[in-house]
């Protein structure tokens, strides 16, 4: 509403917020602190005008709610924040997916809950009282993550149906979650090289569906790759093969906006790739920013998430390391970057 934007960044401790509404000159607002113990990873999602945050840990952090309109009235940062609300339906999760167009929060990899580590569905209709809806994916674990809409693709058969996109360590599924408490996995398959498939995004007419695997470089001695499915008969996926990348890193998060993919490829900084040849998968680089210049080996450290979405073109990157990265890329090369250590 205030034409401002913000960056939500997690730390170790805390979940912090840096106003990049002048990307050349980012101004740190503060932290609201865990809400009980530390954590290697948090996962984030908006609903509306409030934030929701899980750690990946195994203290009783369960989930937190911001309320978003606190970051409009900061006279002297940095402060320190506090939450809206609390959910305590669980004790720890590992990442987050909201469909904001029904108002449910998918929250994966569920500890000290019911869903047997799977994916426990939140209604968030009234973020300031969450509620359990159900859980699916038990059969499936450990889960890395996933995407949900309401779907409206080239599969009539599932329009109006709210479907979800999973990857765990030895499958990915499709899974139809419009009855919440009896969720219908429509098609539970693999490909050759999985290791761990982590994270995806689907290609906005909903056709393909591009996911990375968090071990298969580690394990198998690849390149950089990505996967690509056709999920134009999501009851009958069909696997395209992948993109090897000249890189030797391991890739963790994809955001795909329009015919680009970005991606936080570890200790190979940013990548942003030309996916257009889809269904062939013969990408093409654009640019690449490396956070760690000096090494594109295979670990888990280094870039972490991508973000494209800010106006004007800005990209964010987050590194493990080094902090936080606003950037400028050009058509075809990059960039100007600003870094915030934290």
């Amino acid at each position: 509403d205030t034409g401002r934007e913000y960056v939500i960044f997690g730390l170790t401790n805390a979940t912090s917020f840096v106003d990049i509404s002048d990307p050349v000159n980012p101004i740190f607002l503060g932290q609201l602190p865990s809400h009980q113990g530390i954590s290697q990873y948090r996962d984030f999602a908006v609903y509306g005008n409030y934030l929701f945050v899980v750690a990946d840990n195994p203290t009783q952090h369960g989930l937190q709610v911001f309320d978003l309109t606190d970051l409009r009235n900061v006279q002297s940062p940095p402060v320190t924040f506090s939450e809206a609300a609390h959910y305590s339906g669980f004790v720890a999760g590992h990442s987050l997916w909201m469909d904001e167009e029904t108002g449910f929060l998918y929250v994966y990899r569920t500890v000290g809950d019911s869903c047997g580590s799977g994916v426990q569905i939140v209604n968030v209709q009234n973020p300031l009282q969450p509620t359990f809806a159900g859980c699916f994916g038990a059969d499936q674990t450990p889960l890395s993550t996933g995407e949900c809409l309401v779907y409206d693709g080239p599969d009539h058969d599932y329009h109006g149906h709210e479907m979800c996109f999973v990857g765990s360590d030895d499958n990915v599924t499709i899974v139809d979650v419009t009855n919440k408490s009896l969720p219908v996995t429509v098609a539970d398959f693999d490909y050759p090289g999985i290791a761990r498939a982590h994270q995806g995004d689907l290609t906005p007419d909903l056709h393909y569906w591009l996911l990375g695997d968090m071990m298969d470089e580690h394990h198998y001695g690849y390149n950089t790759r990505t996967y690509a499915f056709d999920i134009t008969d999501l009851d009958n996926p069909v696997v395209l093969g992948h993109f090897e990348n000249t890189t030797t890193s391991i890739d963790h998060d994809i955001i795909l906006i329009g015919n680009k993919m970005y991606q936080a490829n570890w200790r190979a900084g940013l990548r942003i790739l030309d996916i257009r040849s889809l269904p062939d998968m013969t990408f093409r680089e654009l640019g690449y920013f490396d956070t760690v210049p000096d090494s594109d080996s295979v670990g888990h450290t280094g870039a972490f998430a991508p973000y494209p979405l800010w106006s004007g073109g800005v990209v964010t990157i987050s590194d493990t390391e080094t902090g936080l990265y606003v950037l400028q890329p050009t058509v075809d090369r990059m960039y100007l970057p600003v870094m915030m250590r934290m």
